[in-house]
């Protein structure tokens, strides 16, 4: 009788095909530490046949796709040193690995889990391995790939792949995402390992740890059981051994040619040594699984005793290096107070730049694909003038709509795009090369004193180039109370858009004195961000600031540029068709405020009439009714509060709002939408304005109300978009009501209060 669970001696023709060919969807989860690899990982198996998804009920993002070689689907968890869940990242790992009702694998929708693909950091092995024991405890079956292995080789510890295989019991194989034969490796190595739902040797599921999967640890028992019969059976033949070579059925026995793959035999259906496998090494661990009434320190003895065992199994004696890692020298100037501040706010610059000045002329190249101009270019607008006259319906409200509303603020959006592309890319690189890490090291104490740590400082400091790749940087903070305070005060600073707006006003009512008065308004939005902070910590972080900030300094490593890109263009696009609805719905609105006659002015015209005056529309009714809430604050005048409606969509529009309102055409403006000295007619209208709402001699103190007031108030659609995304609606709605109440408040303080000395 032959062996009942032996096959081909080399991977069957057509197995990536023909795993599991009956059910419907197979899934992969590929779970392991921050930045081990798993993303290059997903990026490469799914190529374009992935996109980014909200974990039911949360707002931690999870990227789902297509595996193209196994036709299953592939999820990329959020990175966790722990299934003890401590973070809304950490708990949807949890839930997805226990396939809970509700999850991404929800075994009940008919998901399920068919294999867990633990990507362990070489470099790092015991924090590695503490996970893939936690793993084991869940009942999935597992596979796992070593990454890292260049940085293990460089502290003179590599991985003895063949030993850890043997240790754990499950396909392991030693991964280098820069080799294409690595890719083709994996794919028969996790269409074997679906095929035969291999379990960690050691570790039994257990009900009480987390993750636990009850469906899973059945099936675990089940096949356990026939493999005791099958080898009760072999017992009982003549021929007690297979004759498999373990060098031929590479990758189900024993290493490849290349020794970078090693799967125990699961063809004699045994656990202990067979004649085509060698001698597993002795683990020292007490088996079994946890009574309920032991405690989690119970649970984490087992599982630091099952570590201890296999790092003891597959451990090399090697010399204590007699130098520095390359990690450790960089670290050295990295981590030193003063170079390593110094660098830092040098690479801010650079950011800075990026944000704020470098990406201008291309965001004007994207907006200008959309919008309206005057040269007669190419663009969707012009595009939309020309066939509407062709058709012979130019010149009316349906021009008006589409080139108003519909392109312009598409050209909006379209503006965003190369700038979050640019920014996800610049913090991919912090992220992937292990500086981001350092970065909340340096800014820990600093930001103790507010309730927050150092993982939240690089986000606040990226609000003064654009508050959008800020909050696209909280989402990295661990922390859930710490990310939400975040949020919520990453409008306070004060981003590169609210800068052309402190230069007109400063340049018409404090001309020598501009720079001082707009370096004024950046230490205003870090009084605010700091006391927004410490008021919050009464009520969100009050004990976080007391627990000492635990940090995994990742080794440095070169970012992986195939993959950063193909995340960043995910990121960015989801950004575009996300945030980019409400952008266009917004400027569709304010279109339509502006299009529709009111009052005795509006008498005789039609709706999107082009000669229709602001002041007599409904945006500029709107205005007007605005304008006794902002009496206080010195700037209740229509063309003010006007220019704040729509600021309140974009702040890149407050300036042209105002130029608009007076019915000024471009050249009447000079530049003073660009933030140039050229004012044109604008200073003295603008003057005239406040000096009638705030009186006679008060006109600069309004002026400066009014810039304090764009400062503190929302600083867009985008922003509370994003908002929305990361800490819900309700939260949102609640944050930007506090922000107008705060804007106002401060705004009409320094009016009223400045109007007692002068």
């Amino acid at each position: 009788m032959s062996c009942p669970n032996c096959g081909p001696t080399s991977a069957p023709d057509g197995a990536l095909l023909t795993v599991d060919e009956e059910k419907s969807q197979l899934t992969v989860v590929l779970v392991g530490n921050p930045n081990v690899g798993k993303s290059t990982i997903f990026n490469h198996v799914t190529g374009a046949r992935q996109r980014v998804v909200n974990a039911p009920g949360t707002t931690v993002q999870v990227m789902s796709g297509r595996w193209k070689a196994l036709n299953a689907r592939v999820l990329d968890l959020p990175g966790t040193y722990s299934l003890i869940a401590n973070s809304p990242d950490e708990q949807v790992v949890t839930d997805t690995v226990s396939a809970v009702p509700g999850s991404m694998t929800d075994e009940a929708a008919g998901l399920g889990i068919d294999l867990i693909l633990a990507v362990l950091d070489g470099g790092s092995m015991t924090r590695s391995l503490y996970l893939l024991a936690q793993l084991g405890q869940t009942g999935q079956p597992v596979a796992a790939v070593i990454t890292m292995n260049d940085v293990a080789a460089d502290n003179k510890q590599p991985v003895n792949i063949s030993a850890l295989a043997r240790a754990l019991g499950i396909p392991v194989m030693a991964f280098d995402p820069r080799s294409s034969r690595d890719y083709s490796v994996l794919n028969d190595m996790v269409a074997g390992a679906l095929a035969s739902r291999p379990r960690i040797r050691g570790i039994e599921p257990d009900p009480g740890a987390p993750g636990y999967s009850q469906k899973a640890a059945a099936e675990a028992l089940s096949r356990r059981s026939v493999q005791i019969d099958s080898r009760n059976l072999l017992a009982q033949t003549s021929e007690t051994a297979c004759v498999c070579d373990p060098d031929a059925n590479a990758p189900y026995g024993g290493a490849d040619s290349t020794g970078d793959v090693v799967v125990p035999c699961p063809r004699c259906g045994s656990d202990d040594a067979c004649a085509h496998a060698a001698p597993e090494p002795k683990l020292e661990s007490r088996g079994g699984s946890i009574t309920a009434d032991e405690t989690e320190m119970d649970r984490a003895a087992l599982l630091f005793t099952w570590v201890d065992g296999v790092e003891q199994a597959i451990q090399t004696q090697h010399a204590e290096p007699k130098y520095l890692s390359r990690s450790d020298k960089i670290d050295k100037v990295l981590l030193n107070p003063v170079a390593g501040t110094v660098i830092f706010f040098a690479l801010l610059w650079v950011l800075f730049q990026l944000a704020g000045s470098w990406i201008g002329p291309i965001q004007d190249w994207f907006d200008a694909i959309f919008s309206s101009t005057d040269d007669g270019a190419v663009s969707l607008a012009n595009g939309i003038s020309w066939l509407l006259g062709v058709v012979g319906l130019s010149g009316g409200w349906l021009e008006s709509l589409l080139v108003g509303g519909l392109a312009t603020g598409l050209g909006v959006v379209a503006s965003f795009f190369p700038l979050m592309f640019v920014i996800y890319a610049a913090f991919s690189i912090l992220e992937d090369s292990g500086y981001m890490a350092r970065v909340a090291f340096l800014g820990d104490r600093l930001m103790r004193k507010i309730g927050l740590d150092g993982r939240v400082i690089l986000p606040l400091i990226m609000g003064f180039g654009c508050n959008l790749p800020s909050l696209a940087a909280a989402r990295t903070i661990p922390s859930a109370r710490q990310r939400l305070v975040t949020v919520l005060i990453t409008p306070y600073t004060s981003c590169a858009a609210r800068l052309t707006i402190y230069l007109m006003i400063a340049k018409i009512f404090f001309a020598g004195h501009a720079g001082t008065v707009v370096w004024a308004m950046y230490l205003i939005s870090l009084l605010l961000i700091t006391l927004g902070a410490w008021v919050l910590k009464f009520f969100i972080t009050k004990d976080e600031a007391q627990a000492p900030l635990m940090l995994v300094l990742p080794a440095y490593q070169m970012p992986r540029l195939g993959v950063m890109l193909k995340m960043t263009w995910t990121r960015a696009w989801t950004f575009v068709t996300g945030a980019g609805k409400i952008i266009v719905i917004m400027t569709m609105i304010v279109w339509l405020l502006g299009a529709i006659p009111v009052g005795a002015g509006g008498a005789g015209k039609s709706f999107a009439d082009p000669d229709l005056p602001m002041e007599d529309s409904l945006y500029g009714a709107t205005a007007e009714a605005l304008v006794p809430i902002f009496e206080p604050t010195g700037f209740g005048e229509w063309h003010m509060t006007g220019a704040l409606m729509t600021g309140f969509v974009a702040k890149e529009t407050v300036v042209s709002s105002i130029v608009t309102s007076f019915n000024l055409d471009p050249a009447a403006a000079g530049d003073a939408e660009d933030g140039g000295d050229n004012l044109g007619k604008l200073p003295q209208l603008v003057t005239s304005s406040l000096e009638k709402s705030a009186g006679a001699g008060y006109e600069g103190l309004a002026a400066f109300a009014f810039m304090v007031f764009v400062l503190a108030y929302t600083p867009c659609m985008a922003t509370v978009a994003e908002q929305a995304k990361i800490i819900g609606g309700r939260r949102t709605a609640m944050a930007v009501a506090v922000q107008l109440s705060v804007a106002w408040v401060i705004a009409t303080g320094i009016f009223q209060i400045g109007k007692l000395f002068l």
